[in-house]
């Protein structure tokens, strides 16, 4: 898997996409560092052959990859309704 080092963006501190807690933030940046693993290994795929003896290799990583995103998306899902659930009403 190929890890780039990436940090949050500071958004205004009213605004919705400041991730409300710490565990929505992890889970947030996991989803957009796999994407982008994601989005490079089909475009790899896409330019291989059926018989080129690499795409066994992409086809494993790419699949790790989507496994990684929904271990990471279910929980996100989960927090996200937790933070929500706990906004005022106004």
């Amino acid at each position: 898997m190929i890890k780039k080092a990436r940090a949050s963006a500071v958004a205004e501190k009213e605004s919705l996409l400041v991730p409300s807690s710490p565990i929505l933030d992890n889970h947030l940046d996991e989803i957009a560092e796999t994407s982008e693993e994601i989005l490079g290994l089909v475009a790899i795929l896409k330019t291989l052959s059926p018989a080129n003896a690499k795409r066994d290799e992409y086809e494993g990583r790419l699949y790790a990859a989507l496994t990684h995103l929904e271990h990471h998306v279910k929980p996100a899902v989960k927090e996200w309704d937790r933070v929500v659930d706990k906004m005022p009403e106004n």
